[in-house]
């Protein structure tokens, strides 16, 4: 048979190719083979009629903590990645260099999701709490040995510029996790603002002139100490020139780092993400985030058009991890990621972290995940009921 999987009567949103059409997708040995209208789906050795539903790329989320068993928050990866609709998952700083070789081995190793990490700067990850509480704990050295040993698999460097190594260290703590980024040739991911530490007021705009082009701002729409806003509300100008030099940035939900009030002030100041993630963790996925498409309906309920979530959470972050030639796109020749989403009206009710309603129109659901061509079924979904959230 020509192909081996047709996927037909669905509306394929592809922003990175600027293709919004009812399209048809084929899949061969793994690859993108064809998307066209009108494939004949006896031409594959299966179907799949993706009638009243959207056929994208695989999701791409570049925030989450997935070291299940290493970590006490850490998520089950399939759970958060294939069995979600995200084919890519990223995690943010979960293991650091005396814990990563077991990262690697027992969730790189056995995922059914493509899992790439950014290393924490603090030796043990986020295995103990607080990750780090002064030098001690920090291992440059180490961090760029471990970075090189599995380049291209770790693809970042992690800080939370926030807890106690920050008060003892200052400003040094930050640049012990750029030193060991630069000379490891990976990016930074930057997490600002935190309600549980006395987090210095000023080093957010502080940290904001060291970084460069491809560097990442983490939980940009943050209401807690150390957000990018100034008592009067404004966005600070460090974070302007952040922007103009090309650091790229990420709201990363989580439990206690998302304001719909602050994301609400900093979009009518022009401050519009580039990329979505969740930042899931195992107590998130039973609180206020759910899953991938979940944090995706909320960005839809703050007003952002479906096409630009569906690229902010798949083509623009398959360039932030240096994969935009394969992945986040259904091009021919790129790898079969696919995710089949349904697209429910009604309303819906969405909480931030600080436990602000907003009502939307539009909740986005998974239907069905293919990784490199491989059918992946999903789960029951994160509510009691299934995927959809609460009803307005």
């Amino acid at each position: 048979m020509p192909y081996d999987i047709v996927i037909t009567g669905g509306q394929v949103i592809d922003p990175g190719r600027g293709v919004d059409a009812p399209l048809d997708v084929a899949i061969k040995d793994g690859k993108i083979a064809k998307v066209a209208a009108g494939i004949d789906a006896s031409q594959g050795e299966r179907s799949i009629d993706a009638s009243g539903h959207i056929v994208t790329p695989g999701l791409i989320d570049i925030h989450a903590h997935i070291f299940e068993h290493g970590v006490g928050n850490g998520l089950d990866p399939d759970l958060a990645g294939v069995r979600s609709g995200v084919t890519t998952i990223v995690d943010a700083g979960s293991a650091g260099s005396a814990n990563y070789d077991g990262f690697h081995q027992y969730i790189v190793g056995t995922a059914k999701t493509r899992v790439l990490a950014n290393i924490h700067i603090a030796q043990m990850g986020l295995a103990v709490n607080p990750e780090a509480r002064d030098a001690n704990d920090v291992n440059i050295d180490e961090t760029i040995a471990v970075a090189n040993r599995y380049r291209g698999e770790i693809i970042g460097v992690k800080i939370r510029a926030c807890g106690p190594a920050l008060d003892t260290m200052g400003i040094d703590y930050i640049h012990a996790a750029i030193k060991a980024a630069r000379e490891s040739g990976v990016r930074v991911m930057v997490h600002i603002g935190d309600p549980q530490w006395n987090v210095d007021p000023t080093i957010t705009a502080r940290l904001l002139p060291l970084l460069q082009a491809d560097d990442l701002i983490t939980h940009l729409y943050t209401g807690a100490p150390g957000k990018v806003l100034d008592g009067n509300r404004n966005v600070l100008p460090e974070l302007l020139d952040a922007r103009a030099r090309g650091v790229g940035f990420d709201p990363a939900h989580g439990r206690f780092n998302m304001s719909f009030e602050v994301a609400k002030r900093m979009m009518e100041q022009g401050i519009l993400p580039d990329s979505i993630s969740t930042d899931i963790t195992k107590q998130g996925r039973l609180s206020v985030v759910k899953s991938m498409t979940h944090v995706m309906s909320k960005f839809l309920a703050l007003g952002f058009s479906l096409r630009d979530v569906i690229k902010m959470s798949t083509y623009v972050p398959a360039g932030f991890i240096g994969m935009q030639e394969d992945l986040g796109t259904l091009a021919e020749g790129t790898a079969a990621d696919v995710a089949i989403l349904s697209v429910e009206q009604g309303k819906w009710t969405y909480d931030d972290a600080l436990g602000v309603s907003l009502v939307g129109e539009v909740a986005l659901q998974p239907v069905l995940t293919f990784k490199d061509g491989e059918q992946h079924p999903v789960d029951y979904g994160p509510f009691p009921w299934g995927w959809l959230p609460n009803r307005a």
